[in-house]
């Protein structure tokens, strides 16, 4: 099975209904060998917290700034990349490591989107190219047999 699905977004934060959308609707023939539903899920709240990282602090809630999404599913892999044309962030420099210890809300927002994806995915990788970050999260998968 292959299949790949490309969002290109601008607009209001309401536009993360539709990212998330498109990865459950996609999540749908992805078969986790753990705990299948609670794995999309995770899977999913990840890259809600990193648009919405570039939303909020890359772009400043700046609606007319782009972001793009690709989804692409592979017999063995899900691959995910976000791509912004925001300030270069590299999250993998960001230092999350206080966030485990932390017990309730934090008295400021920061890093639990990153500590999130670095705990849910397989391999997350980040580059700067040609003005652009670029984020690729990777989850190992089984495609479903009947699809």
């Amino acid at each position: 099975m292959f299949a790949q699905v490309a969002i290109k977004l601008t607009g209001p934060m309401d536009h993360l209904r539709l990212v998330w959308q498109t990865g459950e609707t996609l999540l749908d023939s992805v078969v986790f060998d753990e705990d299948p539903e609670g794995t999309r899920y995770n899977v999913l709240l990840a890259l809600q917290e990193m648009v919405t990282n570039v939303l909020r602090h890359g772009y400043q809630l700046d609606a007319s700034r782009p972001i793009e999404v690709v989804f692409e599913l592979t017999e063995d892999s899900l691959q995910i990349v976000l791509r912004d044309q925001g300030p270069a962030f590299d999250p993998l420099a960001y230092d999350s490591s206080g966030v485990e210890e932390q017990t309730g809300m934090p008295a400021e927002a920061g890093g639990f989107g990153i500590h999130i994806a670095r705990l849910v995915m397989d391999r997350v990788d980040y580059e700067r190219v040609d003005g652009w970050n670029v984020l690729r999260l990777q989850k190992c998968v089984r495609a479903k047999a009947n699809t």
